[in-house]
């Protein structure tokens, strides 16, 4: 379980940098709010898993995988183009 919230508190600081510098340099509030809630859909996603590997329960793991990790990581990629597409159009 050490490993868990090594792995959340890693990934949730990574964020918080990468949120400080789109904001530092201009990025429109709504690319970041769908990254940073991308991110917190997958942190859910990863903490889900480890809960469920924990317990034994692999079919759990993978499904809550598919179900939250997947869409967490298209809207980081949704944010991530969009701002992109902002920069590119200035």
């Amino acid at each position: 379980m050490a490993l868990l919230w090594l792995i959340l508190g890693i990934t949730s600081a990574i964020a918080l940098l990468i949120s400080y510098y789109w904001i530092k340099y201009g990025i429109p509030w709504y690319s970041l709010f769908t990254s940073l809630l991308g991110v917190f859909i997958f942190l859910f996603a990863v903490a889900w898993v480890i809960g469920a590997m924990y317990k034994g329960e692999p079919f759990a793991a993978s499904s809550g995988m598919l179900t939250f990790g997947l869409p967490g990581i298209l809207l980081i990629l949704v944010g991530w183009k969009l701002s992109k597409q902002e920069k590119e159009t200035k």
